[in-house]
């Protein structure tokens, strides 16, 4: 809810990395802010594709690394233990919804 609307303004609007800039020249013509001047692009998206997935990707990510690796699927040795049997029914109804 927080992390999302912040990311997405970055990139759509008038965000720091926005190709439409929130940096206009002396003429009113949009200038990123990456570099300020006529060279920079800003970050030029296809239809939300590049941002919607970046900030899902990098939230993954941070999820993954706060939860950690499953306890009990090594041993001391580091070697993989053999895990006991999940739910098939259970399995195929999380993937349907």
């Amino acid at each position: 809810v927080i992390i999302y609307p912040v990311g997405i303004h970055w990139v759509w609007g008038s965000g720091w990395l926005s190709a439409w800039g929130a940096n206009p020249d002396d003429l009113g013509n949009a200038r990123p802010i990456l570099k300020g001047n006529s060279e920079s692009n800003g970050f030029l998206d296809f239809a939300g594709s590049g941002c919607v997935h970046m900030v899902g990707g990098c939230s993954g990510l941070m999820g993954a690394i706060l939860v950690g690796p499953r306890l009990g699927r090594f041993n001391i040795d580091g070697k993989p233990q053999n895990m006991p049997a999940h739910n098939t029914t259970l399995m195929s109804l999380g993937a349907m919804i």
